[in-house]
């Protein structure tokens, strides 16, 4: 009879694994009631008997730095040997997609990753998504400890490899990285309930979900709602029929547009439904019959792509940006054909403007937003809306049980926190609920650790342009930043793209927040990592506006200032010219307007030139209240 092996140790405590440095150690598992256990690391040696529900915990002081270690843990006549084991800054990186985003999805724009080989120093544990409502876990669902290498990197989330890249680099410290991270969550749902305590609402909601059979109607529903109209609108689709448009190389019907950009003819306007595109193309002779890469930006929504009747890729959504395989032999030196089934699921679909479409390889390039041959447009079938989707990982708790709570027994270094987009339909409410985050995460772990908000950069392509939300949740962060201790926020206007949720800049966002967090081991608690207003002063027509932490000096990024508005008793708001001089923002404001309020890049995507300091960090976004006298 094979032996039962009765010692375990809990998810975090396995091969490659990272311990905080300068802290005490908790490591805690199971075993056999009434046992001892002892671990043997780095020298020491402790020991603790298990509970009567065979449940213990023990603690490792002074580690030191470096790696890789063995830890043994003996249990009874059972030996567990655990390896590569480094010592060094553990952070938590939280927060939704951009947080969650793979460097798969940003390789193409840091060509410098291929060349990565093996990095021990850095490794990476991601927790997977579980939303739990009953109540917090005490270990994650699954998860590994990865070290950085060739065959593993394209996985890793790409702003924590590069906060952890960053501080590697600077500190020769060993870096791990817990990402716990899950496009589309809202802040509510990273809240426990005794941070919602006086906030029925949101507690209620959370509390409807602790029956697991709700949880799995909702689910359900959801889903069958969404197939249902996808099937529907399969079977209305006049493309899809015994010759599909793909294949169908005829005229007849087609019609020309305009793209990339919306499908904005007359009777595309709102269109919900299946559309056909379709381009014409020729090609060099030295690309006949061999492979290429399809570039096609991001489309709204849904897609299936196909060259000269062969299907080469697929997305279900429309955020990914569309980077297909043509297979070799597909490609003819004349009258090829790119035709792409799009399902506008909400109306204003389209091919997103300002992005790259193009088929290429190293024997050449074609440009698909040429106008030598016209897009084409052909409708499918026109159907209503589809319903809206709604997903179990924004409701209020969950991603904190299933995701976060599993954390917040082990030591780590400090948290970085990007989120913010998903509750731009309530920002009014974002500040309030951020700052119990921050407080409740401390007391759970029971410490103040260092907490670094990433501001949410420039975007507007799906945004209304007035009362977004975007210029309220990121003043929201400012504020968090300046009301709680050791709390820093990073401000990354200049690193969005306007069209885009997720814009490629990871590295310098991720570098940010690392600059940031070696600030706070200088001692330097400043709440901004960039230039802050302390000082505002009227001086008859003038206001000027005091910044510090800008030793250098401030500097435009370009020529001049925009995007700085006053509003007087009426709350309008009105531009007004600017001008930087050394450390102050100089405003000239009309002698009949009494300012009540300043603004300053209080846009989705601002217009102008930002103010930075002379390392290029940007000033946030700001909203003051003057006050003064008239």
């Amino acid at each position: 009879m094979k032996k039962q092996n009765l010692l375990k140790l809990l998810a975090f405590f396995q091969d490659g694994m990272v311990l905080q440095q300068d802290k005490e150690i908790k490591i805690w598992g199971e075993g056999k009631a009434g046992a001892q256990v002892r671990i043997h690391f780095q020298g020491q040696q402790a020991a603790v008997i298990t509970g009567g529900d065979g449940r213990w915990e023990l603690f490792l002081k002074n580690l030191r730095v470096g790696g890789p270690y063995i830890m043994q843990v003996f249990h009874g006549d059972e030996t567990l040997e655990l390896k590569d084991i480094y010592v060094g800054d553990v952070w938590l990186c939280a927060g939704q997609s951009n947080m969650e985003l793979p460097i798969a999805r940003v390789k193409d724009f840091y060509p410098e990753l291929s060349k990565i080989s093996r990095e021990p120093n850095i490794h990476i544990f991601t927790i997977p998504e579980n939303s739990v409502f009953q109540g917090p876990l005490e270990e994650p669902a699954a998860g590994k400890w990865l070290e950085v290498n060739e065959k593993n990197i394209e996985g890793f989330s790409a702003f924590s490899y590069f906060f952890a890249d960053y501080l590697w680099r600077k500190k020769k410290v060993p870096v791990g990285i817990i990402n716990a991270s899950k496009g589309g969550s809202p802040v509510e749902a990273w809240l426990g309930r005794d941070a919602l305590a006086d906030m029925p609402e949101l507690l209620t909601l959370a509390r409807r979900f602790c029956a697991e059979e709700v949880v799995a109607e909702f689910i359900e529903r959801n889903e069958k709602e969404q197939q249902e109209w996808r099937e529907r609108v399969s079977a209305l689709d006049e493309g899809l029929g015994k010759l599909p448009w793909y294949k169908d190389i005829s005229e007849e019907g087609w019609k020309t547009i305009s793209l990339p950009g919306w499908f904005e003819t007359e009777e595309l306007r709102d269109f919900c439904g299946s559309l056909w595109l379709r381009k014409k193309f020729d090609i060099p002779e030295e690309m006949v019959g061999k492979p290429a890469d399809l570039w096609l930006g991001t489309i709204v929504d849904s897609d299936k792509t196909y060259v000269n009747g062969q299907m080469v890729g697929e997305t279900a959504y429309q955020y990914p940006p569309r980077k297909y395989k043509v297979p070799e032999a597909v490609l003819r030196k004349k009258d090829n054909v790119l035709t792409i089934r799009v399902l506008c699921e909400r109306g204003n679909g389209r091919l997103t403007p300002d992005k790259i479409y193009r088929l290429f390889s190293e024997e050449g390039s074609v440009d698909l937003t040429d106008n030598e041959n016209c897009w084409e447009y052909k409708i499918g079938c026109s159907y209503l809306p589809a319903p809206e989707m709604d997903f179990i990982i924004r409701k209020p708790t969950g991603l904190y049980n299933g995701m976060l709570a599993p954390c917040q027994k082990l030591a780590v270094k400090g948290i970085v926190w990007y989120q913010g987009e998903s509750n731009d339909r309530n920002p009014d409410s974002y500040e309030q609920l951020l700052c119990r985050l921050i407080c409740s995460w401390r007391k759970k772990w029971n410490e103040e650790l260092p907490f670094i908000l990433v501001q949410l950069p420039a975007f507007s392509i799906d945004l209304p342009e007035e009362n977004s939300g975007w210029p309220i949740i990121r003043e929201a962060q400012r504020q968090a930043a300046h009301r709680l201790p050791l709390v820093k926020m990073t401000v990354n206007l200049d690193l969005g793209e306007w069209n885009d949720l997720h814009p490629l800049r990871k590295k310098e966002a991720a570098y940010r927040a690392a600059e940031a967090a070696m600030l706070f081991e200088q001692g330097d608690n400043r709440p901004e990592l960039g230039p802050i207003p302390v000082v505002i002063k009227k001086d008859e027509e003038k206001i000027s506006v005091t910044f510090d932490s800008a030793p250098g000096g401030l500097k435009p990024q370009g020529g001049f200032i925009s995007d700085v508005e006053a509003a007087g008793d009426d709350g309008i708001f009105y531009e007004v010219p600017a001008w930087l001089e050394e450390n102050r923002l100089i405003i000239e404001c009309p002698s009949e307007i009494t300012v009540r309020e300043l603004r300053y890049a209080w846009r989705n995507v601002p217009r102008g030139n930002l103010i930075t300091d002379e390392e290029g960090h940007p000033a946030s976004p700001f909203c003051i209240r003057t006050d003064f006298n008239t």
